[in-house]
């Protein structure tokens, strides 16, 4: 069997972006990271097309041979999807060595939706250079190849290309012979808010500094600056990544409203920043990436680091065209004055001062905090405030934005204002965080049952209740 594994590295042609790159055995595989580089996709799409790959390598690793006669090539795509969704175990016993557990229909349809776009791309890049991958020193990039391109008219084609082309109408109502095991469920996207009652618990109990109770320095015995991340996402909406990306001039006087703040998230490579000119003495404007390479010793954006220092970015609705950046909405005025008077104690006693680290949230070494930097530390508050850190109870720090949702339905604003207010690019995209809880569904129900006079149930009541005993 052939291993398969991923890690992260810088690209060099790509201005040193992380990305993910596929080792097969012990060599990289090269078309992965071509086709990459050609897409420019996301770190965690990345993810999974080099899961979908490496898995279906492992698996041509274990059972091609099983497929070398012709009659059987058709079904080898229709065994790997199987074997991908049902497992490879059967009675107990794995005869293959793969070791897959079943896996969800949601999941099978990410992989192998990931697995046929590249092989797609695979045999038109490559396809003039094939060779025939039943000699044994064919490589296995020449595997893919071949049964992407094995049955010419693609009526029982491996992996039929998944995209119209002129002149393939037929090709496209044919469609692949291996159809995906349906899933005739769906789950209902309840929405895991943190628990509004235990709000206050977390930020004056949770971010308590151990062994710091007693100081009566607020910004010894709290741990200010996690306190002003989490008031961004539970009151402001933020996801837990988008506050990391704040620099320390990013914070305002709210201009209608002098004792509020007012918090402008700029996006982390192409946001504008002012500076002062050291040369002229002028005024002047550059993208947050050329300054962070220019004045901060080549520093990069937290989206482009690794590691602990790594901070993730999603596509924005920006309020502020000009200077690339959106704007924190308060869901409660209160806690907009809190974070300015929070923010300026944190600025003056606790944040590091260092001219080549501009980010608002540092760590104690002048480093910025990366998201799973301050998720430990989140996770740590959690539990001293007698939680649960967990996705399933709210709990996480994820669940302060679907906190937030929660409370712009308890405001009843409409689509437009929680888009603008969630800054998402589809008004679509809020509804997983204002979808009702089972909770919210039953006790709607219950108030229109107790102001209701329809007889649902008044003619079975009473059957029932002259109905015989009923014997022991």
């Amino acid at each position: 069997m052939i291993n398969t594994e991923t890690v992260v590295v810088q690209d060099k042609i790509r201005a040193c972006t992380p990305t993910i790159l596929l080792i097969v055995g012990v060599s990289p595989f090269q078309p992965l990271l071509e086709f990459f580089r050609e897409r420019c996709l996301s770190i965690s799409a990345e993810r999974t097309y080099a899961q979908a790959v490496g898995r279906f390598i492992e698996w041509l690793s274990i059972r091609t041979d099983e497929f070398k006669e012709t009659s059987k090539r058709s079904l080898l795509y229709t065994a790997f999807v199987y074997d991908l969704r049902f497992g490879t175990y059967q009675d107990g016993h794995d005869a293959h060595g793969l070791h897959w557990s079943p896996t969800t229909h949601q999941n099978l349809k990410r992989l192998t939706r990931a697995l046929l776009e590249f092989t797609d791309w695979l045999s038109e890049r490559y396809g003039a250079m094939m060779l025939n991958p039943i000699h044994h020193q064919a490589s296995f990039t020449d595997q893919l190849i071949f049964w992407r391109k094995w049955d010419n008219k693609k009526a029982s084609s491996l992996l039929a290309s998944i995209k119209s082309r002129p002149g393939s109408a037929f090709e496209a109502m044919a469609g692949r012979q291996a159809g995906i095991p349906r899933s005739r469920n769906d789950v209902l996207p309840e929405a895991k808010a943190y628990p509004s009652e235990c709000i206050d618990d977390l930020l004056w109990c949770g971010f308590i500094n151990p062994g710091k109770q007693n100081d009566p320095r607020p910004w010894v015995k709290y741990n200010l600056r996690d306190i002003l991340i989490t008031l961004l996402c539970a009151y402001g909406g933020c996801r837990a990544s988008e506050p990391l990306h704040l620099w320390a001039d990013d914070v305002f006087v709210d201009p209608s409203a002098s004792d509020m703040a007012l918090v402008l998230i700029h996006e982390p490579s192409d946001g504008m920043v002012c500076y002062t000119d050291p040369i002229s003495g002028n005024q002047l404007k550059t993208s947050r990436g050329d300054f962070l390479q220019r004045f901060c010793s080549g520093r990069k954006p937290l989206t482009l680091e690794t590691g602990r220092r790594h901070a993730g970015w999603k596509g924005c609705l920006l309020t502020h065209a000009e200077r690339k950046a959106f704007q924190v909405f308060w869901i409660d005025k209160n806690a907009g004055r809190l974070f300015l008077t929070l923010w300026r104690l944190y600025i003056q006693h606790v944040r590091p001062v260092t001219p080549r680290a501009p980010w608002a949230f540092l760590t104690k070494d002048a480093q910025p905090l990366g998201v799973k930097g301050f998720d430990d530390s989140f996770r740590a508050a959690v539990r001293r405030a007698d939680l649960i850190p967990a996705k399933w109870a709210g709990t996480s720090s994820h669940g302060l934005r679907h906190r937030y949702g929660q409370w712009l339905n308890e405001l009843g604003l409409g689509d437009k204002e929680g888009q603008v207010a969630m800054h998402h690019l589809n008004a679509k995209s809020q509804e997983v965080y204002r979808q009702m809880s089972l909770a919210q569904v039953a006790d709607a129900i219950d108030r229109r049952l107790s102001v209701s006079t329809l007889p649902f149930f008044k003619e079975s009541e009473s059957r029932i209740a002259n109905a015989p005993d009923m014997p022991t």
